[in-house]
């Protein structure tokens, strides 16, 4: 990784999916967040996005999340050929790349497409009512319908979520998959689950 590259943040991508993708209304996926592809940094001066040119504001640059797809792990990720320069550069694909993550079942690209199955699967994720539930300081919870739940861990301290019964059909951390919860469910930094409540 390059010295100036942002800190990749695979944690907080896999919450920010989880979170996409269970609320109510339509979840749309740009792509590249369904493997967690980070920003690639770029010099204001070399942007080629037209809104910072005209306005003279670098802070507009969009062209950091613009950045080409990593296919593959090989020079060129996959998107172009070894030595091709892009029209915006590639970040570090040996990093995060869809073949890599396509042979690992702990990885983002699983936990979106599971998401997104357990959504088609389950009525309440695609049309159930949302209500707030209660959580500590950094955690947000929610019930959809009446047999799911989400809670998530916004923090990067350890929280715990009370008022759950159930089993977790999904977390970020896929371990848990399956996990028998009695009441409270502990989350660690930035870690979320979705629950099927007891009924």
């Amino acid at each position: 990784m390059r010295p100036d590259a942002p800190p990749r943040r695979p944690a907080r991508a896999r919450l920010a999916v989880m979170l996409l993708i269970c609320l109510r209304g339509t979840p749309f996926l740009y792509y590249g967040d369904e493997i967690g592809l980070p920003d690639v940094p770029l010099d204001p001066a070399d942007a080629l996005d037209p809104v910072p040119r005209r306005t003279g504001k670098a802070e507009r640059n969009r062209d950091p999340c613009r950045t080409p797809m990593q296919w593959t792990a090989e020079p060129g990720a996959g998107f172009t050929a070894p030595g091709a320069r892009p029209w915006l550069p590639i970040g570090d694909a040996s990093a995060c790349n869809v073949a890599d993550q396509r042979e690992d079942p702990g990885s983002t690209l699983h936990l979106t497409r599971d998401l997104i199955a357990l959504r088609a699967a389950e009525a309440d994720l695609r049309g159930g009512a949302y209500e707030t539930l209660p959580a500590p300081a950094g955690a947000w919870a929610w019930r959809r319908g009446e047999g799911h739940a989400v809670a998530l861990n916004l923090s990067d301290s350890d929280v715990t979520v009370g008022g759950l019964r159930g089993r977790v059909a999904l977390a970020t951390d896929r371990a848990r998959d399956g996990e028998r919860i009695e009441g409270e469910l502990a989350l660690g930094p930035w870690q979320g689950a979705v629950v099927v409540l007891d009924r």
